[in-house]
């Protein structure tokens, strides 16, 4: 591969006791003309999820045309595939996309420890992301703002996921790490969840706030809550699933304990 300057951005963060090991971006070319940009490596504790979108590309400064993912994989070192993401209908437009992992196998049998990557396979080229499984106790290794590879103005953004699973959980965050809140719900209801407490520590964050799960019309579908952690600190994120017409307790709630250290 025949590497060139192009627009490589990296900027780490630490998941939860996920810490960036090395900082690290390559961005190159293949000789077909396929783009790729690697980032890495970050540092998961086993029972973690992550998540990953496509960030960016407004304004346009090249490749301005829709771009389209048409898969994410997890690869082991020796380069096999140990996970496909066979929920999502590939291929689907960039900007509705949103990846996660829950280190598991195809099986679903959480992974070894070891090292794996995360490619996101676009129209435009491939984003990748070098991870490491280890034991807990990690800690937060570096502090970085975000972490971030991208081409043509477009970024590959990584999240420590939380989800309906995490219910009541605690979740320790490194400052300048990136968390996102999946919940299921069904807005042709009515119903739609809605913050009703959270921290200082925790910065909102924009991005696509809901996804339905296929086209069928009233099938429901994924709320999706972006925040940064800003400062240290503890508190609690509060979520209430409601008709915001409706004077009458919330149909469902959802909260965590949030550190920042």
């Amino acid at each position: 591969m025949r590497t060139i300057a192009m627009l490589a951005v990296i900027a780490g963060l630490g998941l939860g006791s996920l810490a960036q090991a090395s900082a690290t971006a390559t961005s190159s070319f293949s000789p077909s003309g396929e783009a790729r940009a690697i980032i890495g490596t970050f540092v998961f504790e086993p029972g973690q999820k992550l998540a990953l979108e496509l960030t960016g590309g407004d304004p346009c400064p090249c490749a301005c045309g829709t771009i389209v993912v048409s898969s994410f994989v997890v690869l082991g070192e020796d380069g096999a595939v140990i996970f496909a993401d066979r929920i999502i209908p590939y291929p689907v437009p960039a900007k509705t996309w949103i990846g996660r992992w829950d280190l598991v196998n195809a099986n679903s049998e959480p992974v070894p420890e070891g090292r794996y990557i995360a490619l996101v396979r676009t129209s435009l080229g491939e984003f990748g992301v070098e991870l490491q499984v280890s034991a807990a106790g990690t800690g937060c290794l570096a502090r970085w703002t975000q972490a971030e590879a991208t081409i043509c103005g477009i970024g590959l953004a990584l999240y420590r996921l939380v989800d309906e699973d995490d219910d009541q959980a605690a979740v320790t965050l490194c400052s300048g790490e990136r968390l996102m809140i999946a919940l299921p719900g069904n807005p042709t209801t009515g119903y739609g969840w809605e913050i009703d407490d959270e921290p200082l520590m925790l910065q909102r964050a924009d991005g696509l706030d809901y996804r339905p799960s296929s086209g069928l019309i009233g099938s429901g579908g994924t709320f999706y809550f972006r925040y940064e952690a800003v400062k240290s600190g503890t508190g609690r994120l509060e979520l209430a699933y409601r008709r915001p017409w409706e004077v009458v307790p919330p149909q469902q709630t959802f909260s965590i304990s949030v550190t920042v250290e």
